[in-house]
């Protein structure tokens, strides 16, 4: 892909021709014309979603007006099973679509519905079309997501730990997991030992979503897990799932990482290269750290960055430093560069910026600058 590429352009007249070619060689009364008519003249103005949304809408239009033997055509065209055993590229967007069908216009025949999701997750993921049957549905769903925790496939065991994430980018939130996540858990419980890493990482991110709302369930969770199996693919969910409360400092996550968060350190003020820098630099900046302690102490150093907001108030963001061991009465130093460019997901503006040394979960010393 270019440089230019945008994930919008997944979508393209390409894909719509593939998608025609599919279908029509599984239902040769397909109505390919007035398909690709429909879609290729305005996928240039649409966004991602949108395209994805049109290509979802028109064939609901060009398909037969039951639901059931319309969604049927679109499993016979799916195509092989996928074989990689990660998620990559973009030939697999070619089913997102599909699952839009299912939940846009499948939720009143459940069986129906949940066969295609489990079909096309097979091909792709279906993690976000499944959430309104988890929401309509929730009994029958749940014992569907709970069957295929043992499937042979491990797409459509991904599908029980990535579709009931609370907090899935891009998707709707599932409010009554965030306040009672047990039903989550069950499924993650069955999956945590999942011999496919792309599973493992979804239980991991699943995790990360409930310790948002329910902090000490997740390192409570965790640490039974840990007593259950102490082998290194559990360190490294352990590690996974806590890594947005670790940023917050949470006693029991550092603990279970081997932190304490009781460690007495020295930090001198920050020294930074430049105080008046403007948008679109870096800084460079250092701190020394004096260890109080009689005996060596692991720290998990960070660095808050507080960025001016459009609202004229300021907002944290925790970055990861270093992770170091330091002995008794032992001096280190830490040197970080940290880049003030335009992003798409972070626009600065200028104006009273701050950055803040934290140590194992502890806030230490805090320098002012100001972005111009």
């Amino acid at each position: 892909m270019s440089e230019q590429f945008q994930l919008r352009e997944v979508f393209d007249s390409t894909m719509v021709n593939k998608l025609v070619s599919n279908i029509s060689s599984v239902w040769p009364s397909f109505e390919h014309k007035s398909f690709i008519d429909t879609i290729t003249p305005n996928l240039s103005k649409l966004s991602f979603g949108d395209r994805c949304s049109l290509i979802t809408d028109t064939l609901q239009s060009n398909l037969p007006e039951d639901f059931p033997a319309a969604v049927q055509i679109l499993i016979d065209a799916l195509g092989p099973e996928a074989v990689a055993d990660s998620l990559s590229g973009f030939d697999g967007f070619i089913i997102m679509p599909q699952c839009l069908f299912v939940s846009r216009y499948g939720m009143d025949y459940f069986d129906a519905s949940i066969n295609a999701l489990y079909e096309m997750t097979k091909r792709f993921t279906a993690e976000g079309d499944i959430r309104p049957f988890i929401e309509r549905y929730p009994k029958k769903t749940m014992a569907f997501l709970h069957r295929i925790t043992n499937d042979i496939n491990p797409y459509a065991r991904r599908l029980a730990s990535e579709g009931t994430r609370p907090r899935l980018p891009l998707c709707q939130r599932l409010p009554q997991f965030q306040k009672k996540p047990a039903p989550v858990l069950e499924l993650l419980d069955k999956l945590k030992s999942d011999p496919n890493l792309m599973v493992r990482r979804s239980v991991a991110n699943n995790l990360n979503d409930i310790a948002k709302d329910n902090p000490d369930i997740v390192v409570e969770t965790l640490t039974r897990w840990q007593k259950e199996d102490p082998g290194k693919e559990m360190k490294w969910i352990i590690s996974h799932s806590l890594r947005s409360i670790i940023k917050q400092g949470h006693p029991g996550a550092l603990q279970l990482l081997g932190y304490s968060s009781k460690v007495e350190m020295i930090v001198s003020d920050i020294d930074v290269s430049n105080k008046n820098p403007a948008i679109g630099n870096e800084i460079v900046f250092s701190f020394k750290i004096t260890s109080k302690e009689n005996k060596p102490c692991k720290l998990m150093i960070d660095y808050i960055v507080y960025y001016m907001k459009a609202n004229g108030k300021q907002a944290p963001k925790v970055f990861k430093a270093a992770k170091k061991t330091i002995a008794p009465d032992q001096s280190i130093t830490i040197n970080k560069k940290h880049s003030f460019v335009q992003r798409s997901t972070r626009v600065h503006y200028p104006g009273k910026h701050s950055i803040e040394v934290q140590i194992n979960g502890k806030k230490y010393t805090k320098v002012d600058f100001e972005l111009s």
